[in-house]
């Protein structure tokens, strides 16, 4: 009786032990999760009203108008921790390759030059405001970071298939994001 009971520890040892060491192929990548319903309405109004870097929410970075010219196609999806705000919008293109997400993340305590890309980082100026803009790594889009303070900054990101062909609406929302930086 003793022997079957060792038995049916070390059988139960065994698969527990054979559970733990299974890998999953790839590569770890950092999870973007988003709220399933907006928690930030995006401004109606068109006009700039700079507001104080420490109270940037990044919805706010975009009117209505703006949404309306960029095409933009979703309500802004919102997320807020103690270092960021990040807003995700998407815009929709007849064909579905063709469709990119825009995020637009305000960074309270990381300064342009602390932007991490693997790719040529290329000094811009987006009306007056110094910045850099980038491709995004793994073939992930185009980011543009404008300097909010010299400790903090905003990144607009096209997030999409052609990551150079996805710089220029970038920039296009890095301009309108600049408008109402303060």
């Amino acid at each position: 009786m003793r022997r079957s009971w060792l038995f049916g520890v070390a059988a139960v040892a065994v698969a527990v032990l054979a559970g733990c060491t299974s890998q999953t192929p790839g590569m770890p990548t950092e999870v973007r999760t988003w709220p399933a319903t907006p928690s930030a309405t995006p401004p109606t109004s068109s006009g700039s009203s700079p507001v104080p870097s420490a109270s940037i929410k990044a919805c706010s970075l975009l009117s209505a108008s703006d949404i309306r010219a960029l095409a933009i196609s979703t309500e802004g999806e919102e997320q807020e921790t103690k270092t960021r705000s990040s807003c995700l919008w998407r815009v929709e293109k007849p064909l579905a390759a063709d469709s990119y997400s825009i995020d637009v993340t305000f960074y309270k305590e990381r300064a342009v030059g602390d932007l991490v890309t693997e790719h040529e980082r290329t000094p811009v100026q987006v009306g007056g405001r110094r910045g850099v803009k980038a491709l995004g790594d793994m073939d992930s889009g185009c980011i543009v970071a404008l300097e909010v303070t010299a400790k903090s900054r905003v990144d607009v990101r096209a997030i999409g298939r052609n990551s150079a062909a996805l710089c220029e609406p970038a920039m296009a929302v890095a301009e309108k994001v600049e408008a109402r930086l303060p």
